[in-house]
Parts: structure tokens; C-alpha cells; sequence
């Protein structure tokens, strides 16, 4: 326990050297396999943009209970569709949430932080990905988290995604865990793809055509 507790010194030492010695917070690059401290983002990301979409779940598990709320956002200073996340703890669960992860990433690039100067709780000490880049999790410190009755800093989630669609998960733990449906980042097909591939069919039905029409006059050529 007390090689756990001079980890998490360390860590919060780092983050304060960070904090002293870094420009101003930008959201963190992160590849699949990738880990970093946050510091949270002076600025808004999503001021400018334009909301696609939101939905707002409920969620519980034995000791903790609350609602999240996922934002979907495009345009302005955006790379492309992004989320943002509240998570609001109900006052009667008795534990903290420790950890909320987010999926699907897998095969988009992401950027990830919390907003500063948001939420009533702790903010976030690390955000991490999978190896294989599917989901994105935010850590809280030992001893901190999202505690009974408070609202986390808002956190978010920056993709190059064209679109979104349902199929999505946010897991909230600490120990138990409960989990939501939500939305989650998809490829749609620019315009010109689709009309390329719309000539491609087109093409191939008017060979077939042409072809079954070559087919029936060699059947009815009584000379053939």
C-alpha cells in the first residue's frame, strides 16, 4: 500500500511540474497502446461547433448510481465528430467513481482531455487506450474520483470521424461496474466514393444486360 501511495505522489508531483512548465492545455494525442496525464484544456473545443446529437442514460451499480450524458458535436475548430461527456453522481450512493471508459475508437485518431474549470468532483489524473485502439478510459487518483452527489469536469473525446451512429458503450467504476449505450464514431462515405460506386453497379448491370441479350439471340438463330 505504501509503494501504491509513492506512485500516486509521484504522479501528482509530475502533474504539478506539468502544469507549471507546459504552454496552455491542449487535449492529448493518443494512439492505440497510448497513456497520459491531463491536465484539462483552458478552452472549450466544442464553442463554435454544431450539436448532432445528445442522449442521457442512467446508470447504477451496488454502491453508486447517477445519470451520464453524451454530447455529439461537428464543425468549428473540430477535426471531425467528437463527444463530450457529463457524468453526475446521485447523493444517496455512498462510493466515488474511480475510472469511465468509452468505446468505440478503433480505426479513428482521438484526442482526449476534460474541460477545466468544470464539474464539482475531482478532475481526471490519466487517460489511456487499448492496444488495439477500441476504447479510451479516464482515471481518477487514489482517494479521489467522482464523489457521491458531485458532477465530473466535462470530459471529451476529438476524432476524425465523418459520422456516428448508436452501438456505443461508457463502463463507470470502481470496483463494480455499470455500464450505457451511447453513440460512437463511423466512416461514411464521402460523395464521390459513392457515386464511383454507384457507376461501378451500374456498369456491371448493363454488362449483364448486354450479355443475356447476346445469350437469347444465339437461342433463337435458327442457323446457329
Amino acid at each position: 500500500m505504501q509503494v501504491r501511495a509513492r506512485q500516486i505522489s509521484l504522479i501528482a508531483m509530475a502533474v504539478l511540474v506539468a502544469g507549471l512548465l507546459a504552454p496552455p492545455a491542449m487535449a492529448v494525442p493518443l494512439a492505440p497502446g497510448g497513456s497520459s496525464i491531463v491536465i484539462g484544456s483552458v478552452t472549450d473545443p466544442f464553442v463554435g461547433g454544431t450539436q448532432l446529437a445528445s442522449i442521457s442514460a442512467p446508470f447504477a451499480a451496488f454502491d453508486f448510481a447517477g445519470v451520464l450524458t453524451q454530447d455529439v458535436y461537428s464543425g468549428g475548430s473540430l477535426p471531425g465528430v467528437s463527444f463530450r461527456y457529463t457524468i453526475a453522481t446521485d447523493a444517496s450512493g455512498p462510493a466515488a467513481l474511480e475510472r469511465a471508459t468509452m468505446s468505440f475508437f478503433s480505426g479513428f485518431s482521438t484526442d482526449a482531455d476534460y474541460i477545466s474549470g468544470t464539474g464539482t468532483s475531482a478532475a481526471p489524473l490519466i487517460v489511456n487506450r487499448q492496444v488495439n485502439g477500441a476504447t479510451i478510459g479516464f482515471t481518477w487518483a487514489l482517494n479521489e474520483g467522482i464523489e457521491s452527489g458531485t458532477v465530473a469536469p466535462f470530459l471529451y473525446i476529438l476524432t476524425n470521424a465523418s459520422g456516428y451512429d448508436s452501438g456505443g458503450i461508457v463502463s463507470l467504476m470502481n470496483g463494480a461496474v455499470a455500464s450505457v449505450g451511447v453513440y460512437r464514431p463511423i466512416s461514411v462515405p464521402e460523395p464521390m466514393s459513392l457515386l464511383l460506386a454507384g457507376s461501378g453497379i451500374v456498369a456491371v448491370g448493363l454488362f449483364w444486360r448486354k450479355g443475356r441479350k447476346h445469350v437469347r439471340q444465339g437461342e433463337d438463330d435458327p442457323t446457329a
